[in-house]
């Protein structure tokens, strides 16, 4: 019986076993971030809280562009039957430990302009950098090994435990060194489940040389957090004001949020699909891959039509009417981030079966194509840049789809039952 035929016959969707724990986790996680941004802006003021939010969007784009790839080597060589932790600690710690240095540097570099001169943040991003790869590492074993209830146990525990350090770092010293404490310990929190004890060997597999695998992903993951994260920056660079700036800051930064919760939800499907293409079960990807993209498709249009009629409504309940966009960029913004969405979902399949480079191509096709019509188009800034980005996600997404369904896919088949029956 195929991997796609068992499918059949166990529980889906919010049934499968653990799938309804990291799911609430996931958003257990998400709430208890939102609320440390809040308590932390509260009890600092706009002025005193700048540097952590700096910190924050320099941890959130290491994690998303180097660590989360990580995490998905982690939990596809471990779906494989290798032990991965085991053999691959040294590769892993170098790509921790250059990431760490690279989140060091930037906070040295910009010390004076963001983080008020003070040297305790660079010790405290690259301690943090370190932390949270451990962590990452971590949940790709839980992932790999189906642990997905300890996994959602891990997302909220995180969130949780920075929340409840802020209170106690805040009561020590009202002071941004000492909220960032509270961000830089809490992905410790994983060695409460202990993720190391399912690392063992279980097959005889080729081993995926890290540097092959990681390379073309962290490459692609950086292309599409510049096309995703972009935008104000075209804004900005196309001449828009500083409250246009923020308008197009805030509606793409809410409009993401689906985006965001799939990198914490993606380790769900990986296994599943890391076991079918070892099976080399080319007609169950294929059918897996069409339905996700044929969702997609559906969702952009649900999407973009969502955003252009109520899109700027939310945005102004949220923030006011000073940062209230206009219904065809609110439309565009929604429609581009369901698209990416549908990217990033169906890329797992090309992830499982180690096509990062495949992967890397489609985002830096997309963000190339994002550049020049944001470029080219006339008109005003923020509807230049929102057609770039849509424009630039669906691109993404199309090259996806045809690595998935189109020409050479069955190549790709013989490759996948020539490596199964070897």
């Amino acid at each position: 019986m195929s991997t796609s035929e068992a499918l059949a016959e166990t529980p889906r969707g919010l049934r499968a076993p653990g799938t309804t724990a990291m799911i609430a986790g996931s958003l257990v996680g998400a709430v208890a971030a939102y609320l440390f941004q809040v308590v932390g802006g509260r009890a600092l003021g706009p002025t005193a809280f700048a540097p952590i939010g700096v910190l924050w969007t320099v941890l959130f784009l290491v994690v998303t562009v180097v660590l989360v790839p990580l995490e998905q080597f982690f939990t596809r060589e471990a779906s494989r039957g290798r032990q991965v932790f085991k053999e691959d600690r040294k590769a892993a710690a170098v790509v921790v430990g250059l990431a760490a240095l690279g989140a060091g540097l930037f906070v040295t570099i910009t010390r004076e302009a963001l983080f008020t001169g003070r040297w305790i943040y660079v010790v405290q991003a690259v301690v943090a950098v370190m932390l949270f790869g451990f962590m990452q590492m971590g949940k790709g074993l839980l992932a790999a090994h189906r642990e997905f209830a300890l996994y959602g146990g891990v997302l909220a525990g995180e969130g949780l435990t920075r929340l409840g350090l802020a209170f106690v770092f805040l009561a020590a010293a009202a002071t941004a060194p000492s909220l960032a404490w509270a961000m830089v310990l809490c992905p410790l929190v994983v060695l409460l489940f202990r993720p190391w004890r399912f690392d063992a060997h279980q097959q005889d597999v080729a081993r995926t040389p890290p540097a092959w695998f990681l390379g073309p992903y962290v490459l692609g993951s950086a292309a599409s957090q510049l096309l995703l994260a972009g935008a104000p920056l075209g804004v900005a660079a196309r001449g828009g004001s500083p409250a246009l700036f923020s308008v197009v800051f805030v509606t793409f930064t809410l409009f993401r949020a689906p985006l965001t919760l799939i990198y914490s939800l993606q380790g769900r499907i990986l296994p599943l699909l890391v076991k079918m293409a070892h099976e080399a079960d080319h007609a169950g990807l294929t059918r897996m891959a069409r339905k996700v993209l044929t969702w997609g498709a559906l969702l952009t249009l649900i999407g973009g039509l969502a955003g252009w009629l109520i899109g700027p409504q939310i945005v102004e309940i949220l923030f006011g009417p000073g940062f209230r966009p206009s219904a065809v960029v609110a439309g565009l913004a929604a429609a581009g981030v369901m698209a990416g969405s549908t990217a990033q979902v169906a890329g797992q399949v090309l992830v499982a079966e180690g096509s990062t480079v495949a992967l890397a191509g489609a985002w830096i096709a997309g963000l190339l194509t994002g550049l020049v019509v944001m470029a080219g188009i006339p008109g005003e800034p923020d509807r230049a840049v929102a057609i770039g980005f849509v424009t630039g996600e669906l691109v993404a997404a199309g090259v996806v789809a045809w690595r998935l369904l189109g020409a050479g896919r069955k190549a790709k088949a013989g490759v996948l039952s020539a490596e199964a029956g070897s």
